[in-house]
C-alpha cells in the first residue's frame, strides 16, 4: 500500500464559508464566535484520509488542506500557494450574485494557470445557515458547468458534503497514484 501526500487549495471570495468548511472537512474544532473574522492569507489544516475499502490501490493519504484568504490584497502570494498544489477546491455563497461572476476570476488565476485536469478540480456552493437551500441549476458559464459541483449545506446534509469531498479527494490521489506509476515506468524503461 501507498502513502500518498495531497495539496488542496480551498478558495473563492471573501464571506463564501471556506474556514468553515475546512474545519468541517479536516474535523477541526475551534470556538469562532458569531463574528466573521476573516482568513489572513492562509490556514493550513493537516488531517489523514483512511482507505475506506472501496479498492483504491493506497491505504492512507496526508491531506493538506489550504484555507486561502478571499481578500484580493493577498494576491502577490498566490504563486506560492499554488506551488506542488494537487487540487483546487472553488467555494462560493450560492446566494450572493456577486460570487458567480467573481468565480470566473479564480478559475482563470488558479485552474487555469495551473492546468489542472477536471478530475482535480471541484466547486463548492456553500448554503450558510438560514439561507434557501436551492440546490437548481445555477448559471455558470460554459468552461465552467463542466466541473464537478456539490451544494454544501452543514445543517442540513453534512454526511453528503463529507462524502462528496472525500469521493474527490479520492480522485486526486488517484491522479497521484496514475503520475507516480509513469514516473517509475519512464525510469525502467
Amino acid at each position: 500500500m501507498e502513502k500518498f501526500k495531497a495539496k488542496i487549495l480551498l478558495i473563492g471570495p471573501s464571506e463564501s464559508g471556506k474556514t468553515v468548511l475546512a474545519n468541517f472537512l479536516s474535523d477541526t474544532t475551534e470556538t469562532i464566535g458569531g463574528e466573521y473574522s476573516p482568513t489572513q492569507g492562509v490556514r493550513i489544516l493537516e488531517f489523514e484520509l483512511q482507505n475506506d475499502g472501496s479498492g483504491d490501490k493506497y491505504s492512507m493519504c496526508d491531506v493538506e488542506l489550504w484555507d486561502c484568504a478571499g481578500d484580493f490584497k493577498f494576491e502577490s502570494c498566490w504563486p506560492a500557494l499554488m506551488r506542488d498544489c494537487n487540487g483546487v477546491v472553488i467555494i462560493f455563497n450560492h446566494d450572493v450574485p456577486s460570487h458567480l461572476k467573481e468565480i470566473e476570476t479564480w478559475h482563470s488565476m488558479f485552474i487555469s494557470s495551473l492546468g489542472l485536469q477536471d478530475s482535480q478540480c471541484l466547486f463548492i456552493a456553500h448554503h450558510k445557515p438560514g439561507s434557501g437551500a436551492d440546490e437548481g441549476q445555477l448559471p455558470l458559464a460554459s468552461h465552467l458547468s463542466r466541473l464537478p459541483l456539490i451544494h454544501s449545506n452543514l445543517e442540513e446534509e453534512p454526511e453528503d458534503v463529507r462524502q462528496a469531498f472525500r469521493k474527490y479527494l479520492r480522485n486526486i490521489v488517484n491522479a497521484l497514484s496514475e503520475s507516480r506509476e509513469r514516473e517509475e515506468m519512464s525510469i525502467i524503461t
